[in-house]
Formats: C-alpha cells, sequence, structure tokens
C-alpha cells in the first residue's frame, strides 16, 4: 500500500475512533437515563467501529488493486469489492439484530455512518489549511 493511502486510512480510521469514543460517552450518559445497559452500548459501539474501519480497509486495498490494472480491470474489481464489503456489513448487521443481548442495536449501527462523517471531517480540516485558517 502506498504511502499516501496509508496516512489517509490512518486518518480516517482515528476520526472513526474518535466518533467511537463520543458515542461511547454519549451511551454512558444516556444509558441511565433510556435503560440500555451500557456494557451493550459499549460492545456495539466497539463491534461497528470495527467493521467501518474494516470496510475502509477492504477499500484502501480495493483501490490499490485497482489502479494497477486496466479500467475494465478496474471498474471489475472495484464493483467486486463493493460487494465484498456491502456483504460483510450486511451479516453484521444480521448479527447484531440476531443478538440484542449482546450489542445495543443503536448503539451498533450508528458507527456505520461513520466514515462518512470521517471523510466530510477530514475535508473542512484540509479546506480550513488551505485558507491559512488551520495548524500547518
Amino acid at each position: 500500500m502506498s504511502p499516501k493511502m496509508k496516512k489517509q486510512l490512518k486518518e480516517i480510521v482515528g476520526f472513526i475512533l474518535a466518533f467511537g469514543v463520543l458515542e461511547a460517552g454519549v451511551c454512558a450518559v444516556l444509558s441511565g437515563v433510556l435503560d440500555a445497559p451500557f456494557l451493550r452500548c459499549l460492545a456495539g459501539t466497539a463491534a461497528g467501529c470495527a467493521v467501518s474501519a474494516l470496510s475502509m480497509v477492504m477499500l484502501a486495498f480495493g483501490i490499490e488493486k485497482s489502479v494497477a490494472k486496466g479500467e475494465k480491470g478496474a471498474q471489475t474489481t472495484m464493483g467486486g469489492g463493493y460487494m465484498l464489503r456491502l456483504a460483510v456489513i450486511a451479516v453484521y448487521v444480521f448479527a447484531v439484530i440476531k443478538l440484542p443481548g449482546v450489542f445495543n442495536i443503536w448503539a451498533a449501527l450508528v458507527p456505520l455512518v461513520f466514515p462518512r462523517l470521517a471523510v466530510m471531517a477530514i475535508n473542512i480540516k484540509n479546506n480550513k489549511k488551505q485558507q491559512g485558517g488551520g495548524d500547518k
């Protein structure tokens, strides 16, 4: 994997983990109010963050593979990678729904949107840097 891809992947996974810590904090505060056991919330958050990070790692490897192939091969590789990532997430969602005694369903599903939020946060951070408003 290229150094640039590793750097971007570390940044995205870092944001996913930061959002996971934030979600765990919200779960800790709301667990008493909503009568939701904190350990189930924590398990859901951890599992969701792990699946989100795994999905991003799989995407990075898929991109690296597809770049090495021609245009036709790249389309096939990316399509296959997408289906594999979708299957992993589908199996995860199914497991979360079937194991409500282990995972809080909402706490387990919310982290699936963290990669999108991470990319948005990175774009905002990079725009601030380009405008001279951020740390250099």
